[in-house]
């Protein structure tokens, strides 16, 4: 039987593109912060946490984000090797949420507003 896939390309920001994908699948998704790539040419230029912040709303990186189940995605991220990251779990619900692992930073519900406008308000 096919796998449930979705994905698009980030090329408006990884949070752009997790959402757009939970907002069509009707459902959300758990984002843990420290499992997101962040590019090597970051340090010593950004802090951690502008560096976390373009990983997520910057834009014209032209990766994939796909969302399938959880043996396919691990096998897919041992296959593709450096670069490929399992960052987070769908949900019920409709938030996207972004979770900190240290206590003192509070989780934040991630929106579309946050990220590139193609059009102006």
């Amino acid at each position: 039987c096919p796998l449930p896939i979705s994905g698009m390309d980030s090329s408006d920001g990884l949070a752009d593109a997790i959402l757009q994908i939970c907002r069509a699948s009707n459902v959300g998704a758990v984002i843990e912060s420290s499992k997101i790539p962040l590019p090597s040419a970051f340090e010593g230029w950004l802090t951690p946490e502008k560096s976390l912040k373009y990983a997520l709303y910057g834009g014209e990186d032209f990766e994939l984000v796909l969302c399938l189940p959880p043996e396919p995605a691990l096998a897919l991220v041992q296959k593709l090797g450096t670069g490929a990251a399992i960052i987070g779990t769908i949900t019920p619900g409709s938030k996207v949420i972004l979770h900190y692992e240290k206590a003192e930073i509070p989780d934040q519900v991630l929106s579309l507003s946050q990220g590139f406008q193609h059009f102006g308000q």
